[in-house]
């Protein structure tokens, strides 16, 4: 017969949250370096006004 597993200890409700905060952390300075960076501008999206007319079904005169 094997050995039955050690039991685990339940994740504190504190691990969890630590481990968001540091994620949040990470997160909030992976953004900033990106704003900051002079590559790092956020892509226009293309052919913008054509979406836009195409949208466009009627015109009220």
């Amino acid at each position: 017969m094997g050995k039955r597993p050690t039991p685990k200890k339940r994740k504190a409700k504190s691990a969890g949250r630590r481990q968001h905060s540091i994620f949040l952390q990470k997160e909030v300075r992976r953004l900033r370096n990106i704003q900051n960076s002079p590559y790092g501008v956020p892509a226009e999206p293309k052919n913008k006004s054509g979406k836009a007319l195409k949208g466009i079904t009627r015109i009220k005169a």
